[in-house]
């Protein structure tokens, strides 16, 4: 627009503390108006928060039934002109990164720093084209004297913009800024002139919104316009009033300040606490009729990611009404994130933690319940690190082989469903990926409430544009989800809004609460820098009408003053820590103004829970002592002969740890390490010897090393292990291979070859004592026999071990083999580790095996005699293997050595 326009313009000059201008805006224009037919009434706010919070504003001012004016952003009016005309399609204003990475190649994350700025250009600069911008700022650069790699990055970006707006423009779509700069030109075609044109909350607009309310500014025969104006802070507003005066006929009225008490804060021990002490404040507030719940209360914060679940969580404690009303993208509700991990896992080849989320998902019903339970605890034991053919075969080290069937055919069935994808995952097109996606949700029964099913549909459509344009028309499994993620994470969903508002500081520009809380309010977080412009430096910015960082803090100051100025009641306050973190109040605090507040007597269910509590939790922690009916029902069933021996081990290790462990069944989880477990390892070096000694002695160290190359290759190739670990095995097995010869070579000089490898055996060693196991290796000599037990660790044993109580299960099962009719000569442990044997009785020992076994058979009987009394006392053999027990928290003996530490500390 150019020249002066008599159109009338009222300015309100509102002060920062000012309360109610919203109201008072919409009181004028109502007398302009003749009830019922309020619809010659157009209002305008900078955000849709704003608009709605003027729409109950409206509802209380006027009497039912009304026609109701038009409430608009100036975005959503641009939006209704082009669609009343459609010279062309929308665009979708968060596929523009996506466009610019794939035009430039480089990362979502640079490419919407670039759809940013390109924004701002658009906006700030409509009438120019981007070679026009792009010669500008060179001009700019060079006279500011920007070096040279600065304006290089200059060049590569605005050929970036001209690329891109060549490939919208060529396919006929519109983006935001294009449909702004649009409709400026159209609305006085379309507008027919109407009475009231109200403009409310405007500090400052770009050219394209002044052009557009320009336009509609003289299609109205008054306009009132509210601007929030500070001396201090003049900066801000000032290019609007500039605009104003030199285009309309305007007068001003200053609006007069609200007197109010000056401000405090209140400093918290970190956010949980902060958000507890807002909840209970307002709960007394409420209990004692102070607040009403027809009032606004907002809980605010600077952006962050932690306070709105936080809050939500909290309040719902507090049984407070609230709603989340910040933009919250759809990819963090719980269907939509489980649909994206669904297609990473496969794009990624399975993952553990992402294929686990997936198959425990109530999202999708047709996985069964059996997979969703017992995956999570299975795959952490498993060790399973990613890799569609280890998830196939990882039900083999389950020990259940009902439970390891059922998985493995859950789990066939699920490959099954995904070969589709997993056969296009490298590259195919969007409609492929849109049809194979839709296909895979289907067959696995995606269940998800209409809300969600019509959000992710909207995603697919809008990822489905990128495919009408020039640029990327074959991509990977991988790209795909990206984009999709991109649009989940960028769109936008909201609840009904209801009871106490939480919300961005962003999204509280214009209201005026009737409560306002204000929390995290730390240095460093507010005020808050803009985000780097790693193409345009600051003075650039300054110098070509772009927000700079001056204006941009001023803004923010002002957006704070006034929130916090305009409302009735203002709560303000920070934590001062998080974990071992410190933080400083907010420059914006006043200094020194720090209060403390203690609400009493109003508390949550679990707050009632945790003091109403009087018995330490270490007062609960009992032995276990089976009465009769409950060792009937265990024992019976857990501990009918025979036994087996490595039971007998674990018993005597801790009798508590046994019961939980060996006779309820109860593990506790752990995440096996990306290893090879010490039980595989052993399995496999088992395995080998077994097969390495069949046949008789070794003969010679190259005679053994091409027997056990065979062997290794034949075994390994039966597990699901990494190949990198079926290398190092065969390569270390083949090192330590000279060494087990000359071993063996020993044992054949001593007259005794192998007799019976991995020999099973059950034998009654005390009247009623039936024991099994399976012991490594039996050496024959002319009429005696020597035991051997395999360990791949360091090993120690001997009289002093033993004699404690400790590591029986040699003696036990020499005791077995003798009650079998052997005479057994000694028994002995191989430490694969070491490449040496330890011998019970040793050459020095004075005492001798049938002395080990009598004295292990004492110790069984009093096993056996504890057990069958249902004794599961906590006594550890070695205290210190009490650190590594899952059950030590409720442990009477831990807690028994803790010497009352948990009432100290309560």
């Amino acid at each position: 627009m150019t020249g002066m326009d008599f159109r009338k313009i009222r300015l309100y000059s509102v002060p920062l503390n000012h309360r109610g201008t919203t109201r008072r805006l919409l009181i004028e224009a109502i007398k302009h108006i003749q009830w019922p037919d309020y619809s010659g009434i157009m209002y305008i706010a900078p955000t849709p928060r704003k608009i709605r919070d003027a729409q109950k504003k409206f509802h209380e001012l006027v009497k039912n039934p009304y026609i109701p004016p038009a409430f608009f952003t100036l975005k959503q009016i641009s939006k209704h002109f082009f669609d009343i005309k459609l010279p062309g399609r929308w665009l979708p204003r968060l596929l523009t990164p996506l466009l610019i990475s794939g035009i430039s190649g480089r990362g979502i994350g640079y490419s919407s720093i670039l759809s940013d700025l390109m924004k701002e250009l658009k906006q700030r600069h409509p009438s120019k084209g981007m070679p026009l911008i792009h010669q500008e700022l060179t001009e700019i650069f060079k006279k500011l004297g920007i070096p040279e790699d600065a304006l290089k990055r200059l060049s590569e970006a605005m050929e970036i913009f001209e690329k891109y707006q060549a490939a919208v423009s060529g396919a006929d779509f519109y983006d935001d800024e294009d449909i702004l700069s649009y409709s400026s030109s159209v609305a006085a075609r379309l507008l027919d002139g109407f009475p009231v044109l109200i403009a409310d909350g405007f500090y400052d607009m770009t050219t394209s919104e002044e052009n557009l309310f320009g336009e509609l500014a003289r299609k109205a025969e008054i306009t009132l316009i509210s601007v929030p104006r500070d001396s201090g802070l003049s900066s801000v507003s000032e290019g609007l009033i500039d605009y104003l005066g030199s285009n309309f006929d305007m007068t001003e009225e200053y609006l007069e300040e609200n007197s109010g008490s000056d401000l405090s804060y209140i400093k918290y021990n970190g956010m949980e606490e902060e958000i507890e002490s807002i909840a209970r404040h307002i709960k007394n507030l409420y209990i004692t009729g102070h607040m009403k719940t027809e009032d606004s209360v907002i809980v605010t914060f600077p952006a962050s990611q932690d306070y709105p679940e936080l809050a939500e969580r909290v309040f719902s404690r507090y049984g407070l009404p609230s709603t989340v009303s910040l933009n919250r993208p759809p990819s963090r509700r719980s269907a939509q994130r489980d649909v994206l991990y669904l297609l990473e896992s496969v794009a990624e080849d399975f993952p553990r933690s992402k294929f686990t989320t997936v198959l425990m998902s109530s999202s999708f019903k047709n996985i069964s319940e059996t997979l969703r339970r017992r995956i999570p605890s299975l795959s952490l034991k498993s060790g399973i690190i990613k890799g569609k053919e280890s998830w196939e075969n990882f039900s083999s080290s389950i020990e259940d082989k009902s439970l390891a069937e059922s998985i493995k055919n859950d789990l066939a069935r699920i490959f099954r469903t995904l070969g589709g994808l997993i056969d296009i995952k490298t590259a195919a097109s969007i409609e492929v990926f849109h049809a194979e996606t839709k296909k895979v949700l289907s067959e696995l029964g995606f269940d998800a409430d209409q809300d969600d099913a019509d959000m992710l549909e909207h995603a697919l459509q809008v990822v489905g544009i990128i495919s009408e344009l020039p640029g990327e028309k074959t991509i990977s499994l991988g790209r795909y989800t990206e984009f999709l993620r991109y649009v989940l994470s960028a769109s936008e969903y909201r609840r009904e809004e209801e009871g106490i508002q939480i919300m961005d500081f962003s999204e509280t520009e214009g209201l005026e609460p009737d409560y306002l809380y204000f929390c995290g309010l730390k240095d460093g977080v507010m005020p808050s820098k803009p985000r780097i412009d790693h193409i345009l430096p600051d003075s650039v910015r300054t110098e070509y009408r772009l927000l700079n960082m001056s204006k941009h803090l001023a803004a923010q100051k002002l957006n704070f003053l006034r929130i916090t100025g305009s409302s009735s009641n203002t709560h303000l306050s920070y934590p001062a820590v998080d974990g071992d973190k410190l933080f400083l109040p907010s420059s914006y605090l006043p200094w020194g103004r720090d209060v403390q507040e203690n609400v009493f007597g109003v508390f949550c269910l679990e707050d009632l829970q945790t003091r109403s509590g009087t018995e330490m939790l270490s007062d609960s922690i009992k032995e276990i002592h089976l009465d009769k009916v409950t060792k009937e029902r265990l024992l019976g069933r857990e501990l009918s002969m025979p036994m087996r021996v490595t039971d007998i081990d674990y018993y005597k290790k801790c009798p508590r740890r046994f019961f939980v462990e060996k006779i309820l069944n109860i593990e506790p989880p752990g995440i096996t390490e990306y290893e090879v477990e010490a039980k595989l390892l052993g399995t496999l070096i088992h395995r080998i010897m077994e097969k390495l000694l069949t046949g008789g002695p070794l003969e010679s160290t190259l005679e053994a090393r091409q027997k056990a190359s065979s062997i290794i290759n034949d075994i390994i190739r039966d597990y699901t292990i990494d190949i990198y670990w079926k290398k190092l095995i065969k390569e270390v097995f083949l090192e330590i291979l000279p060494k087990i010869v000359e071993l063996e070579s020993q044992f054949a000089k001593e007259g005794f070859i192998p007799y019976k490898l991995e020999l099973k055996t059950e034998e009654e060693v005390l009247p009623g004592v039936v024991l099994k196991g399976k012991i490594d290796r039996l050496d024959r000599g002319d009429d005696t026999f020597r035991l051997i037990d395999y360990k791949t660790g360091s090993v120690k044993i001997g009289s002093a071990i033993i004699k404690k109580g400790k590591d029986l299960q040699l003696p036990l099962y020499a005791a077995m083999l003798k009650s079998s009719g052997m005479d057994i000569e000694k028994a002995g442990i191989y430490s694969l580790k070491e490449i040496s044997i330890n011998w019970i009785p040793t050459k020095r020992d004075k005492n001798t095996l049938d002395e080990y076994i009598s004295s292990t058979l004492e110790y069984l009987k009093e096993i056996i005699m504890d057990i069958r009394e249902g004794s599961f006392s906590a006594l550890p053999l070695e205290e210190f293997s009490c650190s590594n027990c899952a059950e030590s928290p409720f442990c009477p003996y831990i807690n028994s050595k803790n010497g009352g530490r948990d009432e100290q500390l309560s």
